[in-house]
Formats: C-alpha cells, structure tokens, sequence
C-alpha cells in the first residue's frame, strides 16, 4: 500500500545523508546574546566562540547564524563516524546481521544491520541521542558540563531539533494535505523522519479509524432504519457486537504492532534496561562498584536488601492508592455540583443552538478541570520516585487518564443511571463529539499557530525598534536562509499540556483517542450514532495532527517505544468497563418506567458479581506480579549482561552465520 506514495524523493534525502561531506544541521542551540556579560569573564569575554570550539573539537559541524532581538543560533550536524563511536560508548543495541540484537561497535559496523530507508547505518532517533550526549559530554574549564551550565545561567534558552526541509516538504505533499486517501500513510517514512513513537501513534489511529467503519456503517443502518417486533432487541446486540469488536480489534493491533516493530527493528525494553539507562553517570560507577565486589555471588540479592525491597514495595503502592483515592474524591466534589449545573441548563435549553453554546463552554470549563487534575497526577506521580523515567511516564499516564475517566464521564453517567434521560443522553453525546472536534482543531491547531505568528512578529518589531536606536539595518525578515532555524524556535514545542517533563504531545492525543474509544464502546446501547461521529472525526484528526507536526510545531525530539505502552492497558480495561456499563445503560432503558421489579437475592448476586469484577482487576494491579528483589536482581543481571555483550559480536566477527547456526545446532562436536 505504502508503495503508491513513491518514497524515491524522501529517499533521496535520507540515503545521501551519512554520504554528504557537510552532515545535515539537525539540532540547533539558541543562545540569548543580552545575558552573554554575565559569563565573558569565564572564558576569555568569547562565550560564544569558546562553545563553538569545545563542540568542534568533539567532532560536531557548527555553524553560527545570527537573529534578531539578540538571539544567536548554533546549526549542529554530525558526522557518521563521530555519531557511530558515540553510539559505541553509549552502548546502543542494535540488530546484527544474523537476527541477534547486541551493543554497538563502530570497528564492526558492516556486522549491524541499515536502515530500510536510505540504506543509512543510524536511525533520526539514533542520530539524536548521540549528537545530543556529544553535546553534553562538553565540559568547561571548571570541569563542569557546559552547555548545562550556560543554560542555568541564562545563555542558552533552548537546545532543539530541526526540521528537514526537503523530507518535511516531501511529507505535507504525501501525507498531511492528501485528504482523499482518508486513513492511507507512509508509515515507513514517519518512522524515519519523526521516530518511531510517532509513527507508531499514526499507525494505530489509523487502523483505529478503518476498524471504525464497522460500527459506523452498522450503527447508522440500525439508528435510520425500522426493525419493527425485533427493535426491542437491537440495542443489547449492537452493544454485544461493539464490545467483541473492540476486543477484536485490539488484539489485530497487538499483531499489528508486532509486524511494525521487526520492520522497524524495535523491541521492548525490558523494565531492568529501562532503569539502567535512565541511571546517571554517578549512579551506574556506584552499581558497578558493588557488582564486582559481589562478583563471587553472582547477581544475588542479599537477604536483609530483599526484606528492605519488600517493605518499599508496599509501602509506595499503599500510598499511591491512598493519595489517588484521596484527590479523586476531591476532584469529584468540586466537579459534581458544576455537571448538576449543567445538565439543569442543557435540559431546559431552549434550542439546539443555546445547547451547543452551552456544551462549548462546557468543555472549556472541563479542560480547565482536568488540568488541575492533571497537576494532581503529575504530583502524585513524583511521590513515588520511580527510577525509570518510562515507569514515571506509565505511572503518571494512568492516574492522569483515571482522574480524566472521572471528569469526562461523570455528566453522562449522571444523565443515563440516575435520570434515565436518553434523548438528553444521546443529544449530549452527538454535542461533546461534535464539538469537542471544533475545539481540538482551534486549541491544538489554530491558536499555537496564531500564537506562532504573533511571537515572531514582535520580536522582529522589538528588533527593529533596537536597531533603529542603534543606528543599525533592521534584520531582513524574509532572508529565509538565514530565519529558517529562529522561524522554528518562535514555533511552539510539541509537548503535553500536562507532565511534560515525562511525555510529549503525544500523550494529548492518546487522551483524546481514549476518551472517545470509551464513548463509543460505554454508550453503544444509547446511541449506535456514536462509532460514526468518532470515524469522521479521526479521519479529519489524521491530517490535522499530521500538518500540526509539520507546519505548527517545532520537530518533536524522537523517542523509540516498541509499543503503544500504557494506553494499551487503558483500551483493554475499557472494553472491560464497557460491559458493565452497557448492562446497566439497557436496566436504565428498558425500565424507564420503573416496571422492572427484581428479587432482593438476584440484585445483590448482580452487585456481587460486579464488585468481583472490580476486584479481579484491582488487585491484578495492587498486587505486582514478582516481588521487587527478583526486580532488582534481574537489573543486575542486565547490568553484568551490558558488560560483556560485546564478546559476542568479536564472535559474529569471527564466524560465518552458517558457522555459528552449525555449532548452535551442534554443541558436542568438535
């Protein structure tokens, strides 16, 4: 399918790169020209060209371009071999040629396998992590890090990635502004250009939005036409059909996502490599210490720090269920009386239009308290001090998206169990989807773009203003060679609203996908119309996002998941929620007169049956599936693991694939 999109002139553009005697400038550093006095006297009154130095000397191409309203930028491209041996001292893993994944060796490069695009030996995310730890592995005369130092001292305000722009011009023509081919992408180009976190989030809405056509059609066939004695039926079989078809596709994802990972060669990082890597240079000296004084005992864990292990282990989960006990209870307070509020208002609204009006600023509001409760999260989340950043970053994803289940929820639920308004249910359903599209397109979209322009504009009216003052030529605004990089750094960053010190813009996105899976999974029984509000909405969503990457923001930094991570766990558990509240949205249905009448004994096995739901789930999460000293051995086993890989590939080195399967095959000969 991706063939249709001709990938040769995007090719063009990767293959050469690692072949261009001048690299391409993929990482610019902004300095702030006002606050260079304060530091002139540290080397030499040239701040400036002592940093252009340390990072010439470290083997990076730079080049200076001055901008206006005092800003300098310093363009950064690296070289192949300097970007190989940095990716040797980092240890990188990467897949060799005989389908074994090992850490990186510069001298045995032709061992590893290139990229399926451009026929390059590194990845953009690859690239990134190794130009970005060459920049902070320059130190100053103190023998401190000194791009960290200037920034702490004011110099420098950012550190960003640059677009491309022969590749992004290449990507607006065959992606963001093909419209007509609806859920059709080059993914593989994605995954070259933006990462693979990207890419793999464009893939799964995509096969979403296809899987949506499903319901969509089946739902608008049921809502339009008339099924005359078998009506009564219908809707506990759409919801039936709705909620296998979400299992159902998210297992095909699974498979999908595998299939997307060996094409991209990724793979899942283990939670012991996780936590190693995000381990700063003084804790890995301090692990390896006590790794080769405890080489006689092997990876062992002590018995008094297995007791140690243990009793954090429960103390931090009995405190994570307090605090999110605790802030969701708060936040249900100060929310409840604001949904009363507007269902009195919605219900009694005197046209569609007043509605509508009402839903807007609704959702504002509601935005407005998710944040907070996002804030909460983000709290709650760094109480617990976790190692890893990707668990910091999973953990902050389910409380956050907990306390947003709650808020966004709650005003449905109030209608469908205890009013039993459906009309107003379904009214309000259609109204949120509807408008919750027109706000995602003027909040993420339109407003940082006008955001954009308007901060590029007065800069260069302040600049002009100082110049003239000066006496000086006023900076050439449309000198598009030379603003090309500050165009990009008055762009907005591609961040989350909230936590973004854990995830990127991508967790907004994720949320919103969520949110409105659980609308069309919870409330199929109400309103089959659903599933074909959520399919129009994501096949504008698709483009949308594609030009808010490619002409609103600046280019994310590139981050390399295998997997969609903890969103999948949110989809799976909604399916599950999905059958409770279905059942109990059809008991709300069909007894709206209030004629239904069960037995005491019936009613509370119901209850029971749901509380043991609710339960198995519950302790599946507050119960970890191994104790943390295993954890905390198998870190040191791939500590001692990292250590020694590179044994290995001095054999692949030696040994032909066909040697090596033979004595794999054979171990007692010879």
């Amino acid at each position: 399918m991706e063939e249709a999109f001709r990938k040769e002139d995007f090719d063009v553009g990767v293959k050469s790169m690692e072949m261009r005697q001048t690299p391409p400038f993929e990482i610019a550093i902004v300095i702030d020209s006002k606050n260079l006095e304060s530091k002139s006297h540290e080397f030499g009154g040239d701040v400036v060209g002592h940093l252009i130095t340390e990072l010439s000397n470290a083997g990076l191409i730079v080049e200076k371009v001055d901008g206006a309203n005092f800003l300098t930028f310093l363009k950064i491209g690296a070289p192949v071999d300097v970007i190989g041996r940095e990716a040797s001292r980092l240890k990188l893993r990467k897949p060799t040629n005989v389908g074994l994944d090992v850490v990186f060796d510069w001298e045995r490069r032709d061992s590893f396998v290139r990229q399926p695009l451009g026929d390059a030996l590194f990845s953009w995310t690859e690239r990134y992590q190794c130009i970005i730890s060459i920049i902070d592995s320059v130190y100053g005369p103190d023998n401190v890090p000194l791009v960290k130092k200037l920034q702490d001292g004011g110099v420098i305000k950012e550190v960003m990635a640059l677009h491309q722009e022969q590749q992004r011009q290449w990507l607006l023509k065959h992606w963001a502004l093909r419209f007509m081919d609806l859920t059709r992408q080059p993914l593989d180009v994605l995954s070259a250009y933006f990462g693979a976190k990207v890419a793999i989030y464009f893939a799964f809405l995509g096969m979403y939005t296809r899987w949506l056509l499903f319901p969509a059609a089946l739902g608008i066939f049921l809502h339009f036409t008339d099924q005359g004695p078998m009506e009564p039926a219908v809707p506990p079989i759409y919801a039936m059909i709705v909620v296998i078809w979400a299992v159902v596709f998210l297992q095909f994802w699974r498979r999908q996502n595998a299939a997307l990972q060996n094409k991209w060669g990724l793979s899942y990082e283990s939670e012991e490599i996780q936590t190693i890597k995000s381990l700063t240079r003084e804790q890995r000296g301090v692990l390896l210490q006590k790794t080769s004084q405890q080489q006689a005992y092997g990876a062992n864990v002590s018995e008094q720090e297995a007791q140690i292990l243990g009793r954090e282990e429960w103390l931090s989960r009995i405190r994570s269920v307090k605090n999110s006990m605790i802030a969701v209870t708060c936040i249900l307070c100060v929310q409840f009386p604001f949904e009363l509020l507007y269902a009195h208002l919605n219900k009694y609204a005197p046209n569609d239009i007043i509605k509508y009006i009402f839903t807007g600023v609704y959702l504002l509001i509601v935005q407005y308290l998710t944040k907070i409760g996002g804030q909460v999260g983000i709290a709650l989340t760094k109480s617990e001090h976790l190692v890893s950043k990707e668990a910091a970053a999973n953990s902050m994803i389910y409380k956050v998206f907990g306390l947003y289940f709650f808020q966004s929820y709650i005003g449905l639920f109030y209608q469908a169990i205890l009013h039993k308004d459906f009309n107003t249910l379904r009214s309000m359903l259609a109204q949120r989807l509807i408008v919750s599209q027109l706000m995602s397109n003027v909040v993420e979209d339109l407003i940082p773009y006008m955001t954009y322009r308007w901060t590029e504009y007065k800069a260069m009216k302040a600049d002009a203003q100082i110049k003239k003052d000066m006496g000086e030529k006023p900076h050439d605004s449309h000198d598009t060679h030379s603003l090309s990089v500050e165009k990009e750094f008055y762009s907005p960053k591609y961040e989350a609203s909230v936590g973004n010190e854990f995830e990127d813009g991508l967790f907004d996105d994720f949320l919103e996908l969520a949110v409105q899976f659980g609308m069309v999974t919870m409330f199929a029984s109400a309103y089959p119309l659903v599933a074909m509000f959520a399919f129009m909405n994501n096949l504008v969503e698709i483009r949308s996002d594609a030009l808010k990457l490619l002409v609103t923001m600046r280019r994310p930094a590139p981050r390399r998941p295998a997997s969609i991570g903890a969103w999948l766990t949110i989809f799976q558990n909604l399916g599950v929620v999905a059958i409770v509240t279905n059942c109990a949205l059809l008991v709300c249905l069909y007894d709206d007169a209030g004629r239904w009448k069960i037995e005491p004994g019936l009613a509370a096995i119901l209850l029971l049956e749901h509380l043991l739901l609710l339960a198995k789930f519950g302790f599946s999460w507050f119960v970890p599936e191994e104790p943390a000293w295993i954890k905390a051995r198998r870190i040191k086993k791939a500590f001692i693991q990292d250590h020694v890989s590179h044994r290995l590939l001095e054999m692949l080195e030696k040994n032909t694939e066909d040697e090596i399967l033979h004595d794999i095959q054979n171990p007692m000969l010879g």
